[in-house]
């Protein structure tokens, strides 16, 4: 494998882990009752994991090429071209195509869950930092309550002077309750009931 292939290879991978991201970032706010059916905006964020699974399937690629499995062609393969037996057989040889494929698993899915562990963990670092840095407290009196599909409870408030509004699930909370809620004020889609987010902290 020329330095070429390898160059491509991690060029896919970079720009397509960070096209991913930068969708689930963009998305990653979207009111939960919103997100409690199919709709764009869950598509969208299922389809931010498929490009970052795509992505990581040519890093894995990549790695089983360099460390696992020895291919004297030196030229590009992408994970798409192991789909077709054809290419086993006339490319490479069923054999290593098949180690190859393996391989791709192997290595694949717990680099996915290591990449959604740590964007999870970013995230959060992300939120408790503009929290507690950019948070405001406010007090809310519960004016409306939601239902999702599945008749789950969400309870519809507005803050920021109105300015911003979110459905937070709830099976306790009634009309007129009064909840304290803390948000950032750089960042308004940071929003959580308070007391659980200081049980969190």
């Amino acid at each position: 494998m020329n330095l070429k292939t390898k160059v491509k290879y991690l060029s896919i991978y970079l720009i397509l882990n960070v096209i991913g991201i930068f969708l689930a970032i963009k998305y990653w706010w979207t009111d939960s009752l919103i997100l409690s059916s199919l709709n764009k905006f869950t598509i969208i964020l299922l389809f931010s994991v498929g490009i970052c699974w795509m992505g990581i399937l040519f890093f894995a690629l990549f790695i089983t090429r360099l460390l696992i499995v020895k291919i004297e062609n030196p030229q590009f393969i992408s994970p798409l071209d192991l789909i077709n037996n054809n290419y086993y057989t006339s490319e490479i040889g069923m054999n290593k195509a098949k180690k190859l494929k393996k391989s791709l698993i192997f290595i694949g899915f717990p680099m996915l869950f290591l990449t959604i562990f740590l964007f999870r963990f970013s995230i959060g670092i992300y939120e408790n930092r503009e929290l507690k840095i950019n948070g405001v407290i406010e007090s809310i009196v519960v004016k409306k309550i939601n239902k999702d599909i599945k008749k789950n409870r969400y309870v519809f408030i507005e803050y920021e002077d109105g300015k911003c509004s979110v459905n937070f699930r709830s099976d306790y909370l009634k009309l007129n309750d009064t909840i304290k809620i803390i948000y950032s004020n750089r960042n308004p889609d940071i929003v959580k009931i308070f007391d659980q987010y200081k049980e969190n902290k």
